[in-house]
């Protein structure tokens, strides 16, 4: 038996009737019991449909108390699950299933597969898409999960981990969060990302921490759910905690309500110290990778700026690459992870060692580490902006911009021009209608170097962002084509 089915199994034996899953969205809960019989019958049916060691399972699933079952019979079955955004638009799910050699989908009932397919039910109001003509694409020895990376600008890359990879990587999480067993988090990050895995379901089947599950983000509901369901723990992205700053009084956050935990976008000082205000309580960074698993995590109590990500969780070790003819702040480096949470690697073999060398995953981040040996985060490889055949890291100007009265947002893109290659454009939410260009362009005079002073201004009324948080430079940038041609 794998270790992760006889975690849950220790789990389910020693405490049967303890409610693991309070699924909100869907009004049901789930013990430890229901849940392994959940999987059990998931298990049987896979099996009657011939899935076994070496099937892909794409699961849209998402935040569905049953995905924990189906995570479970895969396991059980030895079957490589690939779980796929919930938001994810059926062209894309096909082409995903194609893509990786998938034999079949795991999807909420009712929703219309566009593939040849004969249909069986699952527990939870899932049902079993079993694909008649597909052509797999070849078994992944010693996977258990294929982890989708986001951000790419075709299909996204599948990275390889074998259940030792997870075991790793949970351990290392639990250990430096102080996740305990007895423990409620609250869950309304998509399982189907690495985050949710690795700090909500992993958890609960390795030791029985619970979690009380949605399908979405509304503050109201997270302040409901913290009080009647005795939350301790709530991973988060920064544009939540934000949210309940906007719009909760400092007195509906209860007192045994005591972990904020951020990962997946960048985590600015505004959002941290904001919320340390309002409710008296820090927002921990927590710093990780598809490729590599959890990497650092800030558990001290100081709200310091730049906001740092941390120190190494577990056996993680961490080297800082240096970076030729960038122009980024003295001290960074491209950041080098080397740990046993650390994935195969990818599955397109067109992409031999990308990102996994020397032992370990380069990321494509650039960071540097502080006074108190904390990773700070300063910008991202792939984000430079080629102005004049000088790189620029927009993150650095974003910094700048946020301290300015009058911005409430801020992302700087790239547009493409004739003569210097690219330029440099800033998209500003206002909150200063009086706010000029001018106005942006002087402030930052005294504060970067010329060539890093945008070239345009655009005042809009949002950021566009991604299902987990992040700014969604791609939107972002075809709306600037747009209004500036």
């Amino acid at each position: 038996m794998s270790e992760l089915l006889d975690s849950f199994q220790r789990v389910r034996r020693d405490h049967p009737s303890r409610t693991l899953i309070v699924a909100r969205s869907e009004g049901r809960a789930l013990t430890a019991r229901d849940i392994w019989d959940e999987h059990q019958a998931a298990r049987d049916v896979f099996t009657r449909q011939g899935l076994g060691p070496g099937a892909v399972l794409l699961s849209l699933a998402g935040n569905r108390a049953g995905f924990a079952a189906i995570f479970l019979a895969c396991v059980d079955r030895q079957i490589t699950i690939m779980p796929v955004d919930r938001g994810t638009a059926i062209p894309e799910v096909v082409t995903l299933a194609t893509a990786y050699g998938a034999s079949a989908l795991v999807v909420p009932d009712g929703l219309s597969v566009p593939l040849p397919h004969i249909t069986a039910s699952l527990p939870g109001g899932l049902a079993l898409a079993v694909l008649t003509e597909q052509s797999p694409r070849g078994r992944y020895p010693d996977t258990a999960l294929l982890k989708l990376t986001s951000g790419s600008t075709g299909l996204p890359k599948a990275a390889r981990a074998g259940e030792r990879h997870l075991m790793a990587d949970v351990r290392h999480i639990i250990e430096a969060m102080d996740i305990r067993p007895d423990d409620v988090q609250l869950a309304v990050i998509p399982l189907s990302h690495m985050y949710g895995l690795g700090n909500l379901l992993l958890p609960m089947i390795l030791q029985g921490t619970a979690m009380v599950l949605r399908e979405g983000f509304a503050p109201a509901q997270v302040v409901q759910d913290l009080v009647d369901d005795r939350v301790r723990i709530w991973p988060g992205v920064p544009f939540m905690f934000d949210a309940l700053v906007d719009q909760v009084t400092p007195g509906a956050v209860p007192l045994h309500f005591t972990t904020c935990i951020s990962a997946g976008a960048r985590l600015e000082f505004k959002t941290v110290d904001a919320f340390k205000r309002h409710f008296n309580r820090k927002i921990h960074s927590f710093y990780g990778a598809t490729e590599a698993g959890g990497i650092t995590f800030d558990d001290s109590d100081a709200v310091k700026s730049p906001v740092p990500v941390g120190r190494p969780l577990g056996d993680v070790q961490i080297t800082l690459q240096p970076i030729e003819d960038a122009d980024v702040p003295e001290g960074s480096g491209r950041v080098h992870v080397c740990s046993s949470a650390v994935s195969h690697g990818y599955v397109d073999e067109a992409l031999p060692g990308e990102g996994f060398v020397d032992g370990g995953y380069l990321t494509g981040d650039l960071g540097f580490f502080d006074a108190d040996g904390h990773l700070v985060l300063s910008g991202r490889l792939s984000s430079f902006i080629n102005v004049a055949g000088r790189k620029v890291q927009p993150e650095e100007v974003e910094r700048v911009l946020r301290t300015m009265p009058g911005v409430a947002e801020v992302a700087v893109v790239g547009a493409p021009d004739t003569r210097r290659g690219q330029v440099l454009v800033a998209c500003i939410v206002p909150d200063d209608p009086a706010l000029r260009p001018i106005a942006v362009r002087t402030f930052l005079a005294t504060r970067v170097a010329p060539h890093k002073i945008p070239r345009e201004v655009l005042f809009v009324h949002d950021i566009p962002r991604t299902d987990r948080g992040k700014v969604d430079r791609r939107a972002l940038e075809a709306r600037v084509r747009h209004t500036l041609i």
